[in-house]
């Protein structure tokens, strides 16, 4: 007969066993710390799907907000039944080509994250089709306009943000639009993704600063294909892929050596599935045994020589750089007449 003392016993085994078995489960509800990160799985492949309107959508001029959106979300509905990781939409993607006025750009500008219509729109979109995608919008907050794109989980939950930080001087004195002040990468089930908006990628500080920061892919978005010199080079430079969503055509990728891996056709809408290897590392046998090649160059590079690269001094003020008809130089306040009271807050004549 068993007595009462071993029948705690018995008990007490039991439960410790089902604890144990319980702890030893991935927790349902904290996934992303059960995705292996860089040094635990190279052979990770990442599938990132980039979307595009085409040439052949502005054929007739620009369709208008709903009709840009929806021929996008239609390719990402098509993209997603092969279930990428990740789905890119390109940059203007509700303003579209060519551009509106101002009173029309700028009047779709909403807060990020919001309850905004366009917003909204994108939420819906990531819970309808379950899978994560950055969006574009124009951003508004108190005073300042943002180029701004944003990542969504697969429940339509907002992530991060990312402000374009090289806001050009047309977005600049056409909308009144302001510069972003981070490169930070923005992680999602252990990817960082760092991303760029268009003329970002005419500077080579842009990806250098998002690799350093811990990126593990490039998400890059534009209007147009004009820098098909420039991304392969800048993938060579820092050693990461790059994925480029262009909203008029010809979107592609690039692995981390450069070589683009597929292009699409630039006259019809269309989506592309890019399969990436981010966390793959590459060795070489040089200085008398294997080296990571990647690693080498960060521990190369002299940061106390680079001080001029921060140096306000090698910015230009805009009085230097506008002219007006002739060629004559203009003065402050000229240009504030000429781009509807714009000025660059962070110009250096600007006090």
């Amino acid at each position: 007969m068993i007595d009462r003392r071993q029948v705690q016993n018995l008990i007490l085994i039991f439960l410790l066993g089902l604890m144990a078995s319980l702890w030893a489960q991935p927790s349902k509800t904290n996934q992303a710390e059960t995705i292996p990160s860089r040094q635990r799985a190279p052979e990770r492949v990442v599938k990132i799907a980039v979307l595009q309107a085409g040439t052949n959508h502005s054929l007739n001029g620009n369709p208008g907000p709903t009709a840009n959106f929806n021929v996008l979300a239609e390719q990402a509905r098509l993209a997603a039944e092969k279930a990428p990781d990740l789905i890119v939409f390109p940059e203007y993607a509700i303003s579209g080509w060519k551009y509106p006025p101002e009173e029309a750009m700028n009047g779709l500008a909403e807060s990020i994250p919001g309850p905004g219509y366009w917003f909204q729109k994108y939420v819906a979109l990531a819970s309808e089709i379950q899978i994560p995608m950055v969006g574009w919008l124009v951003e508004k907050e108190p005073e300042k306009l943002f180029n701004t794109a944003f990542l969504l989980n697969e429940g339509g939950d907002f992530i991060g943000k990312y402000r374009k930080v090289h806001a050009n001087l047309g977005e600049q004195t056409w909308w009144g639009w302001s510069q972003g002040d981070s490169f930070q990468p923005i992680e999602h089930k252990g990817v960082r993704y760092g991303i760029s908006i268009c003329a970002d990628m005419f500077f080579p500080e842009t990806v250098l600063c998002e690799e350093l920061l811990g990126a593990d892919v490039i998400v890059h978005l534009s209007i147009s294909d004009d820098m098909g010199q420039i991304v392969p080079v800048r993938a060579m430079d820092s050693e990461i892929p790059i994925v480029v969503s262009i909203f008029r055509g010809g979107s592609y990728a690039v692995d981390a050596r450069g070589q683009v891996l597929g292009k699409l056709p630039a006259a019809a809408p269309g989506w592309m599935i890019f399969e990436l290897q981010p966390f793959l590392v590459q060795t070489q046998q040089k200085y008398g045994g294997l080296w990571i090649p990647e690693l080498g160059r960060k521990n190369l590079r002299n940061v106390r020589a680079y001080q001029i690269l921060i140096d306000p001094a090698t910015r230009p003020p805009w009085t230097k750089i506008f002219l007006d008809n002739q060629g004559n130089p203009q003065t402050k306040q000229q240009l504030l007449q000429r781009f509807k009271g714009r000025y660059d807050a962070r110009d250096p004549e600007n006090p």
